[in-house]
C-alpha cells in the first residue's frame, strides 16, 4: 500500500471537512464539473431575478407615490367644485361669490404646488375655469383617469415582481439541491475515509515491519 493512496485519502477526508463546514458540496470544479456549470448559471438567473424584483418594488413605490399626489389633486378639485354649485346660491352677494372664487383660486394654487407645469398641461389643469362646474369635472375625469393608468401600471410591476419572486425562489431550491451539503451523507462518507486510513496506515506500517524483519533476517544469514 502506498503513500498516495493515503494522500488521495487525506484530500477526500480534507474535501468533506470543507464542505461540511461551508455547506457547499461545489467548492472547486473537481468536486463536480458539470454540476458547477450548471449551479454558476442558476446563480446569475436568481441574481437578475433578484435585481429585477428590486428594480420592480422601487417603481411600485414610486407609483404610489404618484397615485397619491393624483388623489390630493382630486381632493382639491372635489373642494374646487363644491364650491362653485355654493357659488350659485342665489341669496350670496357678489362679495361672497368673490370669495369663494379666491378660495377656489388658492385651491389651484395648491395644485399648481403638487404638479410639474407639464404634468398641469397634459392633465389639462393650465387653463381650468375655477368657477366652471362642466371645466372642475372635466379636469376631475382627466385626473381619474392619469389615477386608472397608473393603477394599470403598478398591477402589471406588481405581477412582474411576484414572477420574479417566485422564480427566484425557485432558482434557489434547485441550487440548493444541486449545491448544498447534504451534511448526513457528508459525515457517512468522511467517517468511512477515516476508517480506510487508519486500515491504510495500519497496513502500511505492518508492511514496513515484514520488510524490515526480512532485512534482520537475511543480515543473519
Amino acid at each position: 500500500m502506498s503513500i498516495g493512496s493515503i494522500g488521495n485519502s487525506s484530500y477526500s477526508n480534507y474535501s468533506s471537512y470543507g464542505k461540511i463546514a461551508s455547506g457547499n458540496k461545489l467548492p472547486t470544479a473537481a468536486d463536480g464539473a458539470a454540476e458547477l456549470g450548471i449551479n454558476e448559471k442558476m446563480e446569475t438567473q436568481q441574481r437578475t431575478a433578484k435585481a429585477l424584483e428590486r428594480n420592480g418594488r422601487q417603481q411600485i413605490d414610486k407609483l404610489n407615490i404618484s397615485d397619491g399626489v393624483l388623489d390630493g389633486v382630486t381632493d382639491y378639485l372635489q373642494d374646487m367644485r363644491q364650491n362653485a354649485i355654493y357659488s350659485k346660491n342665489g341669496t350670496l352677494t357678489d362679495a361672497d361669490r368673490g370669495d369663494i372664487s379666491n378660495v377656489n383660486s388658492q385651491l389651484m394654487k395648491g395644485i399648481g404646488e403638487r404638479l410639474s407645469s407639464s404634468d398641469m398641461e397634459s392633465l389639462g389643469l393650465s387653463n381650468i375655469d375655477v368657477n366652471d362646474v362642466d371645466s372642475i369635472d372635466q379636469a376631475i375625469e382627466s385626473v381619474n383617469n392619469a389615477r386608472g393608468s397608473v393603477g394599470a401600471v403598478t398591477n402589471g410591476t406588481e405581477h412582474n415582481v411576484s414572477y420574479n419572486s417566485i422564480a427566484r425562489e425557485n432558482l434557489l431550491s434547485a441550487q440548493s439541491s444541486i449545491a448544498d451539503t447534504d451534511i448526513a451523507q457528508e459525515i457517512t462518507e468522511l467517517r468511512k475515509n477515516q476508517t480506510l486510513d487508519a486500515y491504510r496506515t495500519q497496513m502500511q506500517k505492518k508492511q514496513q515491519e515484514d520488510e524490515a524483519q526480512k532485512s534482520n533476517m537475511n543480515l543473519m544469514l
